[in-house]
């Protein structure tokens, strides 16, 4: 074979004009035929704008500080809100269609509303007293207010802002899932993750390596000598960098699979292929693991290992993967991270030797103790979404070390019943977990594409498995990552023979 062929098939693809990749049945053929067809679907369409700036947006997000701070996710959350208008506009005047039915996304959307539906009553007022935070009752009485005013919600300001991210996560995974049926965006939208976290990555190991203490051209404040790229928590960014790891280890699967169902590959074709698709990714991986290393995160780095895990298993279940290969991929990944824990793990290593105990300087193990006692006091209204700071005041004691700085729990599912009470959570869990469920089918029953639904499997597992010990699922750039993803994974979980294998879209294109 031709040492170009492998390049010559890609400028084929890419120089051939056609439809979308739902586009199926005698409908099709009777739209390629329409006249102006060809010259509509070579101009972009409106979705796919629509769907790249969402890309940037999500890419971009973890630029300042990882959005956690309110300008940032309150832009975060502008942009996306103006991106999902824009596309409800096209649909509402028939120039786009919404392929996804909203029979099929009704029942994570009502666990969703249900649990968001709370957080507001947690606001109200018209609620029974003895739902009230106590500390309404005492100030009250401090004031000497003749009307007794109160509420779940220790702090309303606090859940309504709460809410208002939610809903950001939300849009983001609405868009992803009606946008990413198009099998072509939705492998847009893994490679933008990817190279996004290379990119981050890239920047982290030059600022680390070149002895700079900051972020963009801010000095560092905290974890200095820790590799955290715009990220002000190592943690933070190690799980981020983990959902880049997982990206480019899923493309990397990918570009092995034969481009047909059943084809035996040549040794040759296929050596050539693994090089020009296949090793930027993992060389790409490379990167990212280095930079996951050298941020020193313990949790991170043991959860990136779950995700992995996750992602093999998910190819080898859905026959994407022979077992035996498979484990040959598992021994080669294995031998890239061994190679890059020798070269920057050292730190690494050491931490994970350290028991995570106050006699060391961390007092998570009390702080569980106390936000399971807050869990208790409230488990079915709980203490009002996103008002975590100022609730545990009333629990922390002076044993605790920099009392003052806890400003999360540590823990994303001990916090989420503290604030929304437990069957608000269960709400807003079982939500997420019907998506995780979709994605199984997928794996189990799709004859292809199957890399969107592992690679939001194993980023799930990551953070649902590091939000035991920490926070990092609470920062505005990786959830809204993870919900880009989930909408991937859930829009490629179902083949077209379910729809009838008949879904056109009314072709559109801006200005039409």
């Amino acid at each position: 074979m031709h040492k170009s062929s492998v390049w010559a098939r890609k400028i084929h693809r890419l120089t051939i004009v056609r439809a979308p990749s739902y586009i199926a049945g005698s409908e099709t053929r009777a739209s390629l035929e329409a006249p102006g067809f060809v010259e509509v679907m070579v101009s972009l369409t409106a979705n796919t704008v629509i769907f790249r700036l969402l890309l940037a947006v999500i890419v971009l997000a973890p630029l300042p500080l990882g959005a956690n701070r309110p300008w940032a996710w309150s832009l975060l959350a502008v942009l996306t809100g103006l991106l999902l208008g824009a596309w409800a506009l096209l649909v509402l005047s028939g120039r786009c269609r919404a392929v996804v039915s909203m029979a099929r996304l009704q029942p994570m959307m009502v666990l969703f509303g249900i649990a968001l539906c709370w957080a507001a009553v947690q606001t109200s007022s018209v609620t029974p007293q003895s739902w009230w935070h106590p500390l309404w009752a005492e100030a009250g009485a401090v004031l000497g207010g003749r009307e007794r005013v109160g509420m779940v919600s220790i702090d309303p300001a606090l859940t309504l802002v709460a809410i208002l991210r939610l809903l950001c996560y939300g849009g983001i995974f609405w868009l992803a899932v009606q946008l990413g049926r198009d099998s072509d965006r939705a492998r847009e939208g893994l490679v933008a993750v990817a190279v996004g976290g290379v990119a981050y990555a890239i920047y982290g190991l030059t600022v680390y390596f070149g002895g700079w203490e900051t972020i963009l051209w801010v000095p560092k404040w905290s974890y200095r000598g820790d590799l955290t790229a715009t990220f002000v928590n190592r943690n933070a960014y190690g799980a981020y960098a983990g959902m880049g790891v997982l990206c480019c280890i899923g493309l990397f699967l990918e570009a092995l699979k034969p481009a047909r169902p059943g084809q035996v590959r040549r040794v040759g074709e296929l050596t050539e292929t693994v090089m020009v698709e296949g090793v930027p990714y993992l060389v790409g991986a490379l990167v990212l693991g280095t930079a996951l290393l050298l941020s020193h995160s313990r949790g991170a780095f043991l959860c990136t290992g779950l995700g992995v895990g996750v992602l093999m298993a998910g190819m080898v279940g859905s026959g994407m993967l022979r077992p035996r290969l498979a484990l040959s991929l598992a021994g080669v990944i294995a031998v890239v991270g061994l190679a890059a824990l020798v070269m920057s793990g050292d730190v690494t290593l050491k931490r994970l030797g350290e028991p995570n105990t106050q006699q060391n300087g961390d007092g998570r193990a009390e702080v569980y103790q106390l936000v399971l006692q807050a869990v208790v006091d409230a488990p079915w209204t709980g203490q009002g979404l996103g008002t975590f700071q100022p609730a545990f005041r009333m629990y922390r004691g002076t044993s605790l070390p920099d009392a003052e700085e806890w400003a999360n729990a540590h823990s994303v599912h001990l916090e989420t019943a503290m604030d929304l009470g437990l069957p608000a959570m269960a709400a807003l869990y079982g939500g997420i977990l019907l998506v995780l469920a979709g994605g199984l089918r997928g794996l189990r029953e799709r004859r292809r594409n199957h890399i969107y639904s592992a690679t939001a499997l194993a980023a799930a597992a990551l953070l649902i498995a590091h939000g035991v010990v920490d926070a990092s699922a609470q920062t505005p750039a990786i959830a809204a990552t993870l919900a880009l993803l989930l909408g991937l994974g859930y829009a490629q979980s179902w083949s077209l023979r379910e729809t009838g294998g008949h879904l056109v879209p009314t072709p559109c294109r801006l200005g039409a």
